[in-house]
């Protein structure tokens, strides 16, 4: 029998789960990390789906899970000093801004098939490209779910400075991945931050919308 207590809870994180963007020009201080949180959250990643594994060659150049995503997590310390590096670079996008309050950052990636052809493409447009691309968004997906049961507020950036081959070597990250999202992790308490929410938030259409039943003829 179904729990709807739990289906409940589930709604509920669901429509609750939206876009939080806290900024400061300057950076705010750096609190104790809480390694149970960050496992929390990277745990939600774990139970994610995924059709295919990620190529053994590529597996063998990095992280060796199956996966086809990889996460790289910054503490607030590490968040800080990535903000200065990037002031330091000439950065005067919103960033730096967003990494003076994040206690965490997870840089999410995933691993495109190696292309068996020579191409300018940045990868090949395959099913099993596809299919990588929709496990890791849901494994981003689950992240950011998690991190809104525990209040947590939270942002998917595209990554802007953070998606460049500069910061990939800076972090270690294998050239040979792909930035699909900077999740930024910010405190409960963000008084005296600027803070923004999803601009599309509130013009989203209504299921009826985009969704429509299907009837075959017998």
């Amino acid at each position: 029998m179904q729990d709807d207590s739990h289906s409940q809870t589930l709604a509920d994180i669901l429509s609750s789960r939206c876009t939080t963007k806290a900024m400061d020009e300057r950076p705010w201080p750096i609190p104790q990390p809480d390694p149970k949180l960050i496992e929390q959250i990277l745990s939600a990643a774990q139970e994610a789906p995924f059709h295919k594994p990620a190529a053994r060659e590529l597996r063998k150049q990095g992280l060796p899970g199956i996966q086809p995503w990889r996460c790289y997590t910054l503490d607030a310390k590490q968040c800080r000093t990535l903000r200065q590096h990037l002031i330091d670079t000439g950065d005067t996008t919103k960033i730096p801004k967003l990494l003076a309050v994040a206690d965490y950052l997870i840089q999410v990636t995933w691993l495109p098939n190696p292309s068996t052809e020579p191409s300018s493409e940045l990868f090949d447009p395959s099913i099993q490209n596809m299919e990588h691309i929709a496990a890791a968004s849901a494994a981003i997906q689950n992240m950011l779910l998690r991190a809104t049961s525990l209040d947590i507020p939270n942002y998917w950036s595209s990554g802007g400075a953070l998606r460049t081959p500069e910061i990939f070597t800076l972090l270690s990250i294998p050239e040979s991945e792909i930035l699909l999202g900077s999740l930024l992790f910010f405190p409960k308490d963000l008084d005296g931050a600027d803070v923004k929410g999803g601009s599309l938030r509130p013009s989203r259409s209504l299921k009826e919308d985009w969704s429509r039943p299907v009837r075959l003829r017998p």
